[in-house]
């Protein structure tokens, strides 16, 4: 089921509703010059737990019905290529949502016939993409002169994550994550 973060009005806390992610909010998934509806899209997020038991921490998962700040969530995006034709540079993208904050080095790179594709991310709401560390110019008043400089911009402040695969076979499904920490 796909989930998106609503609003509530308990103090601190995030409640989250089922419904439906489509490109309307920005979850842009284009199968370059083939149209959106050949790749079926499931995006989800949980909540991860740190379990002890006999003194050995693990991960566990549990639905992210409310959440509060400082807790993580994994975003699981899985695609299934539809047809029975390959398709060719396909764009995933997982959104992040702004009451959340990328966790840096929690989008693995996607292993892919031998080599790895790397996540791309954006920091201007998927206008652009790069690899990390990105950069940005920013301007500012020194000595009463405006000054033009380039500062690296924080995994906290990234946007989006897009993986470009060069091709996904028929029926193929791929799976994808990153995590995020709720602000």
């Amino acid at each position: 089921m796909n989930e998106i973060l609503v609003w509530g009005s308990k103090s601190r806390e995030r409640a989250w509703r089922p419904a439906i992610i489509g490109l309307a909010l920005g979850l842009l998934i284009p199968a370059l010059a083939q149209g959106a509806e050949v790749v079926k899209l499931t995006l989800n997020s949980v909540l991860v737990v740190q379990e002890s038991k006999n003194g050995q921490v693990s991960e566990a998962f549990q639905p992210a019905l409310a959440v509060k700040p400082g807790e993580i969530l994994e975003w699981r995006l899985e695609a299934e290529n539809a047809t029975d034709r390959p398709l060719r540079q396909v764009a995933l993208v997982i959104p992040i949502p702004k009451e959340t904050a990328y966790l840096e080095g929690s989008a693995p790179a996607l292993p892919w016939g031998g080599a790895r594709i790397l996540p791309q991310f954006s920091y201007d709401g998927g206008k652009t993409y790069g690899l990390p560390p990105l950069k940005r110019r920013v301007r500012s008043i020194e000595n009463g002169q405006e000054v033009e400089r380039e500062v690296e911009v924080r995994p906290a402040e990234y946007t989006h994550a897009r993986w470009l695969l060069p091709e996904l076979g028929p029926k193929a499904k791929v799976l994808l994550k990153l995590r995020t920490t709720v602000r």
